[in-house]
Order: structure tokens, then C-alpha cells, then sequence
């Protein structure tokens, strides 16, 4: 029998979970974020890269509201001193321009981190010694819990996008496997890199068009709108989205649209006012990223599918779920929403295999990608919502198992990464760094997530970034 025969959209029943209980749901919620918290705040690595002085500024913004750091905040160093640091002594997350030290990274992850980092400064903890002086301790703190508590309020929000179509039981399993599965564990979770805020705002905005699609939610183009101008002040790649959900409006919801290109409209005058005001140019620097399409071949199939870098192979549940939107298609409930998700996941993946430095550093596994997790989820629940209903107990249980099977690989991989000291050291060699030598990301005899030293994840995972590192030096 043919899919489009199998579920009939007339035949349909209503999905959705109407006897369970609000105490239930919010029983479920809390469960999650807490031990989702929990786990992302007391196990694992912590390191900072690119996110390291990112709560320097939002400091020096409570403070000196500027977002130029002050003097003698950052030690200058001689050029070429330490590898970290760029030819005119600062390090190569700062910039000068016109004679300050700015940010070099977007300042949206700063500026909305503000609430919290004035909260952690209440309890003493701080990016800024009693001298004025840069606390890498005190900011990598702030970092960890703050990524903690955003990944494990997008639990909450995966939880609830899946219930508009499905069970407890299914939202639950979904919400598990999107953050533990996926990058959100090996990487977003783990400091504030720009990822995190601008995937928890971009699944905020996956769960208005579902929520408003099945009329649970209220569109509110303007809340939708800031949600994305936002996350656009994160991460610039949140443009594709952006340009995405603004034709899906115009050709499905065209009074919203209106309201959302004005709203978005005045944003993105406010921001390049800033940008004239704080770096004398219409967009930040970092906005105008250099692409080259001389590798993009490469590029494109080294992340999807190579073994250091591929989504394919560090989310095997996201091959999964394109396999069950395929074959669910024509019977798929509101494709428009999965065509959304599939252009953005497409061409995301084109624009990050264009940039030059495509595999993305010293990272764990598919760190570009990160950015496509929202509307993988939301091509999930609706496969899930249309299997759900698979009237062949065979197919259903065999897809389900592999479902499962890919969470729990998905989280075997993203868990090394997260816990795993020899897998983060893999990007420094042998035989080189990656940086230097980025064809090591195509060895599969030694791939980053196979990468393992004597009891590594154990120790890290009993006794904590800090003291496994210390086991392992005195071993």
C-alpha cells in the first residue's frame, strides 16, 4: 500500500495528548529541565574558543555601558607571543577599531546575557577580579551555567513543539533525544558559544509557526519578528531562516507578514545604526564573512558526511528523520512547514561549506550544523506525527526501533564529546593541527569521535572536566 493511501488526511484523528493532566505535563517539564541542567552543568568539558570574553562585555556593558573593553582589562602581548593571540598582541576573539578594542564576534549573546550576568555578579561571581583585571575563571563559570540553563529550557521548548502533534510519551522521547542526540550536547551546551542563544531562539520561533499552524498558538508576527531579528544579532547565518519564514508568511499568511518585515524592518535599522555608531560601517565585521566556492564540493560532503565533521555521522538520527519525511511526504501534515525546514537545512549547508574555514576549528564534530537542529526537531515531529499513525505494526515498530537506535548512537558520539578530553584534543594532532591540515577530518582510521586515552569518558564523567584533568596529571 502507498503512503498516500495509508493515511488519508480526512481520515486523520485529531492528534495530541487530551488526557493527560497540566500537573502531568508541567511534572514532565520540570523533570527535564532539572536533570537536563544538571547534567550540563556539572558533567563534562567546559572549555572556552571563540565565546571566551563574551561576558567581558556584557560586564563592561552593566558598568560602562560601552560595548569597548577598557584599558588594561585584556594583558597585551608582544606579537606572535602565543598562538592565541593576533599580530597586534590582542587576542583573536578582540579587534581594534579606531584606536578601542571591540568584540570580534556579535554582541547579541552579550547583550542578551545581561540579566544573568548581573544576577551571577550579585553572588560574586564575575568576569573581573577586584582589580579590574579579566577573570577567565569567573567567565567560564558564568558561561557553563548559562549555557546549562538555556539548553535545558530548549528541552522545554522541544517538549512542547512535539506536543502539538504528538503524545507525552513521544514529546518526551523527542525533547530527550534533540538535546542529548545532537550538538546541543557535545558543544552548545557547553560554554555560550553564539550557537546556543541562536538555537534556543530559533526553535522559540519553529514552535510560533507549528503552535500557529494547528491554532494552539497565536501568530504574533511582532514576537515572532524580534525572536528572529535576534537571533540574527547572535549568529548572522540566522539570515537564511530569517529570509525563509518571511516567504512562508508572504505566501501563506500575508497579513503577518506586513506586521513581521516592519517589525524586522526596525530592528535591522536599530542594529546598523549601532554598527555606524560603535565601528563607523552599516554591519559589524564579522557580518562580512569572506565565501569561496573553491572547496565547496569538499566542503558540502565533509559536513554531512566525513568522520570528524559529518552531521550524517554525529547526528545519525537527523539522516533518520529525512528518511521518514520522505517517505511520509505526500501524506506529511503541513508540508509547507517541512519545505520551510528542508530549504533552510539546504541552504545553510551550502553557506557554511562556502566559508573558507568550512570544518569549522578546533571544535567536536559537525559544529556548523549546529545551526539546522530547530528545523531538524520540527521535520521530526512531523514524520513522528505521521508514523504515529502508521496503521502496520511491522513498519511502525521496526521504524521506531531505528529511531531510537540513532538517538542512542546520536548520544553515545555527542557524549564522548562532551565528556571526553582525548576527543577534544584530537584537533591539535598528530599528525597536525586541523587547522593546518584540515584533510585529517576525512581519516577514518583515526576519527575525532573515536578519539580515546585510558578511562577518559569514565573519569570525566565520575569526577568532572577539572578533576579528570587532574587525574590524568598525576597518573
Amino acid at each position: 500500500m502507498a503512503p498516500a493511501e495509508r493515511i488519508a488526511p480526512s481520515d486523520r484523528p485529531k492528534v495530541g495528548d487530551p488526557g493527560s493532566s497540566r500537573v502531568n505535563r508541567s511534572a514532565i517539564e520540570v523533570i527535564l529541565f532539572l536533570s537536563a541542567f544538571a547534567i550540563f552543568v556539572i558533567f563534562g568539558l567546559h572549555g572556552m574558543t571563540d565565546a571566551k570574553y563574551s561576558m567581558l562585555v556584557s560586564e563592561n556593558l552593566l558598568r560602562h555601558h560601552s560595548v569597548a573593553i577598557q584599558d588594561g582589562t585584556i594583558p597585551r602581548m608582544q606579537p606572535s607571543a602565543n598562538p592565541e593571540y593576533k599580530t597586534n598582541g590582542y587576542p583573536y576573539q578582540m579587534e581594534l577599531n579606531r584606536g578601542r578594542v571591540l568584540y570580534a564576534y556579535p554582541i547579541g549573546s552579550s547583550v542578551l546575557s545581561l540579566p544573568f550576568v548581573a544576577l551571577m555578579n550579585a553572588f560574586g561571581i564575575s568576569a573581573l577580579d577586584a582589580e579590574g583585571h579579566y577573570d577567565e575563571a569567573g567567565e567560564q563559570i558564568i558561561q557553563e551555567a548559562l549555557a546549562a540553563v538555556l539548553m535545558a529550557a530548549l528541552t522545554i521548548v522541544f517538549f512542547r513543539t512535539a506536543l502539538l502533534l504528538l503524545p507525552l510519551s513521544w514529546s518526551a522521547v523527542l525533547a530527550v533525544g534533540g538535546v542529548y542526540s545532537t550538538q546541543i550536547w557535545s558543544t552548545a551546551s557547553r560554554v555560550l558559544w553564539s550557537h546556543t542563544w541562536e538555537i534556543f531562539l530559533l526553535s522559540v520561533a519553529a514552535y510560533i509557526l507549528l503552535g500557529a499552524e494547528e491554532r494552539q498558538v497565536r501568530g504574533r508576527p511582532v514576537i515572532l519578528a524580534t525572536v528572529l531579528a535576534w537571533a540574527y544579532f547572535v549568529r548572522p547565518t540566522s539570515s537564511i531562516p530569517i529570509a525563509a519564514i518571511s516567504a512562508y508568511l508572504l505566501i501563506f499568511r500575508r497579513g503577518e507578514f506586513i506586521a513581521l518585515a516592519r517589525t524586522g524592518a526596525v530592528w535591522l535599522f536599530l542594529f546598523m545604526v549601532y554598527s555606524w555608531k560603535v565601528s563607523g560601517q552599516p554591519l559589524p565585521s564579522y557580518y562580512l564573512f569572506h565565501l569561496s566556492s573553491r572547496h565547496v564540493l569538499e566542503a558540502v560532503l565533509g559536513n554531512l558526511i566525513s568522520p570528524s565533521r559529518g552531521l550524517f555521522v554525529y547526528v545519525p538520527a537527523s539522516l533518520f528523520v529525512l528518511l521518514l519525511v520522505a517517505y511520509y511526504w505526500r501524506t506529511l501534515k503541513h508540508g509547507s512547514l517541512a519545505i520551510l525546514s528542508l530549504g533552510v537545512i539546504v541552504v545553510h549547508t551550502l553557506v557554511v561549506s562556502t566559508d573558507p574555514n568550512w570544518w569549522g576549528g578546533h571544535c567536536y564534530g559537525a559544529r556548523l550544523t549546529i545551526d539546522v537542529i530547530p528545523w531538524f526537531f520540527l521535520l521530526a515531529v512531523l514524520g513522528s506525527s505521521s508514523l504515529r499513525l502508521e496503521p502496520r505494526s511491522r513498519l511502525k515498530s521496526s521504524a521506531m526501533a531505528l529511531g531510537l537506535f540513532t538517538l542512542i548512537v546520536g548520544a553515545a558520539i555527542n557524549g564522548h564529546g562532551a565528556l571526553s578530553n582525548s576527543a577534544n584534543d584530537w584537533v591539535n594532532g598528530p599528525p597536525d593541527d586541523v587547522d593546518r591540515m584540515p584533510a585529517r577530518v576525512w581519516d577514518w582510521s583515526h576519527p575525532q569521535f573515536l578519539s580515546q586515552r585510558d578511562d577518559d569518558n569514565i573519569i570525566c564523567f565520575l569526577y568532572g572536566a577539572d578533576r579528570s584533568e587532574e587525574f590524568f596529571t598525576k597518573r
